[in-house]
């Protein structure tokens, strides 16, 4: 299981929580980026998420919750491992072939009230898939367990090389849970920025 460590419940305290994630076993550090306007909350502008790559040795993985095509262009700027936009927001694949076109590995997320039919027509030309499994926008909320059976259902027609993520209460009680979904990876914040050893978190989750 990969593991994306989420530092958005630490925005006061990030660079204390990416020299944490430097020195542990994380696969990918995750930034959440909100405008405002996809979602209610506002975190992750683009000069502090410059700020984060500068100091950052994870390789990131960005989850951009926001409306704006143009915003999207902009934090592709920063050629991040993964760049995750929301298929609520696109109408085709324009967005999907313009981010490809730059080398960056394209995700889509999904809500946990939309239908997995609104990424079916996206699968064969994108990286990941990342599940919300909570609503967007807030830090530490509970897991929704009905996501997994979502995750399944999708499963039976996602290409094998699709990467399965999934993000939000994540934890060592719900860890069984994503496996039973059949994840690839997952995005976990509060579990482990939260421990005094983000490894031994981490190890909790593999």
């Amino acid at each position: 299981m990969k593991v994306s460590v989420s530092v958005l419940k630490e925005y006061n305290r990030l660079i204390n929580a990416i020299k944490k994630t430097n020195e542990s076993s994380a696969d990918f550090l995750h930034v959440d980026v909100m405008d405002g306007a996809f979602v209610d909350n506002k975190k992750f502008p683009l000069e502090v998420v410059y700020d984060v790559k500068r100091i950052s040795k994870k390789p990131l993985d960005i989850h951009l919750m926001v409306k704006s095509y143009d915003l999207i262009k902009e934090y592709a700027k920063l050629m991040p491992e993964y760049l995750t936009f929301h298929v609520e927001v696109i109408d085709d694949y324009t967005m999907i072939d313009y981010v490809k076109n730059l080398g960056i590995k394209v995700g889509l997320a999904i809500n946990p009230e939309t239908s997995i039919k609104k990424l079916i027509p996206y699968v064969d030309d994108i990286d990941l898939v990342l599940f919300m499994s909570v609503t967007p926008g807030l830090g530490g909320q509970e897991f929704k367990k009905e996501v997994v059976d979502k995750i399944k259902e999708f499963k039976k027609v996602a290409p094998s090389d699709l990467i399965i993520s999934i993000d939000g209460g994540v934890n060592d009680k719900t860890i069984e849970l994503c496996k039973y979904a059949g994840c690839d990876m997952v995005v976990s914040g509060s579990f482990i920025t939260n421990s005094e050893n983000y490894d031994e978190s981490i190890e909790k989750l593999r």
